[in-house]
């Protein structure tokens, strides 16, 4: 009867099985029973597993892995983030970082002489802006603008000075190394030959080339030797052309060496056999020499005798298809130019100027010889 009335009581839905312990006592089935502090204690110490402590183990592990992937990641954004910062705040150093990572590091350091040559352009401008108006009435002062002007954009002032028509925004680097044609050939600077190539007028004119050789850059990679050399002697003959031909009495800029290393291109796409990068290539070459054709100002023979220079002196220093050197080797080449009577005398020249230019800056530009 009492086993009866215990399912009885069991069945009603809205009667707890553990109200009725005070009634039925130990009639309960043990599942419904509560438990006491005894059966609680020798429940858990049944429970107890010796795999509990390896898997708390194994957890806090993987929790602390990926505590330190997180890390990791947030500061490779924050590293990212930073570095986008500083691409914006810092023109063209993304370039140079990119270069420099590339391990084409001798067009990193092209780029970065031709901007510091640039800047001590600007500077030397504004001194000698600050030198004439020192002595001069208020009336008659130049303002401070036309550095600037002059340092940007390439518009330099004039004026009348002790009967002569002097360019007072000129900075002396500009006077001492840029291609002048009565200074090269009545005076025997030749050393201008070379130095203008790093010279620039205005700020379009050296971001145009720096970012030109910046696209040329890669052609620097396996050949450091041959690449500077092309440049180099791209860029002496590209004035020799340009002078030789009448285009103008004063030049400066590095085109004619960057004509040079796009016919470097020229022979290595087709030594190497890739078809549709030489004629890219080819297109860009001739791109730009229509180019300077219309632009007014522009020296295209430095173009094309860089071009021409460019290309050939690639066929002599560059790798040819099947064979494991190239027919004439930089070094050699090199030492072949420095050995002709040319040669001789322009090195002995580049020397003194420099010397010059740092001990008395604007003497060369007032006509100093550099004779033998």
């Amino acid at each position: 009867g009492v086993a009866t009335c215990d399912m009885q009581l069991l069945r009603q839905p809205r009667v707890s099985p553990t109200r009725l312990a005070p009634v039925l006592g130990n009639t309960l089935p043990r599942r419904f029973a509560r438990p006491t502090f005894q059966d609680e204690g020798r429940r858990s110490s049944g429970t107890w597993s010796p795999l509990l402590p390896v898997t708390v183990l194994a957890g806090g592990v993987l929790l602390a892995q990926r505590g330190r992937l997180a890390c990791r990641l947030r500061a490779q954004q924050a590293a990212e983030t930073w570095q986008k910062k500083d691409e914006f705040r810092v023109p063209g150093l993304g370039m140079l970082k990119d270069l420099w990572r590339r391990h084409l590091r001798l067009s990193a350091v092209l780029m970065v002489l031709m901007v510091v040559i640039w800047c001590c352009q600007g500077w030397g401008g504004l001194t000698q802006l600050q030198a004439y108006n020192s002595g001069m009435p208020d009336s008659r002062m130049l303002p401070i603008s036309s550095a600037l002007e002059s340092w940007l954009f390439g518009v330099h002032q004039f004026v009348h000075h002790h009967g002569r028509r002097v360019a007072l925004t000129l900075s002396p680097l500009e006077l001492d190394f840029a291609m002048d044609i009565p200074l090269v050939a009545e005076c025997g600077q030749i050393h201008r030959l070379l130095t203008a190539c790093f010279l620039h007028n205005g700020f379009f004119h050296i971001v145009f080339n720096i970012g030109y050789l910046y696209t040329l850059a890669p052609l620097e990679a396996g050949a450091p030797g041959p690449f500077l050399l092309t440049f180099v002697l791209a860029g002496m003959a590209g004035n020799a052309a340009w002078m030789s031909m009448g285009g103008g009495q004063r030049a400066l800029g590095a085109s004619g060496g960057l004509c040079g290393l796009l016919g470097f291109e020229l022979v290595s796409r087709l030594r190497m056999r890739q078809v549709r990068d030489f004629q890219r290539a080819a297109q860009a070459a001739f791109g730009l020499l229509v180019l300077g054709a219309l632009l007014p100002g522009v020296g295209n023979w430095a173009h094309v005798g860089g071009l021409a220079t460019g290309f050939a002196v690639a066929l002599l220093t560059t790798r040819r298809s099947g064979y494991r050197s190239a027919l004439v080797p930089w070094p050699l080449l090199l030492l072949v130019l420095v050995a002709l009577p040319f040669g001789r005398q322009f090195l002995p020249a580049l020397g003194r100027a420099l010397a010059l230019g740092v001990t008395s800056p604007g003497a060369l530009g007032r006509g100093w010889l550099l004779g033998p």
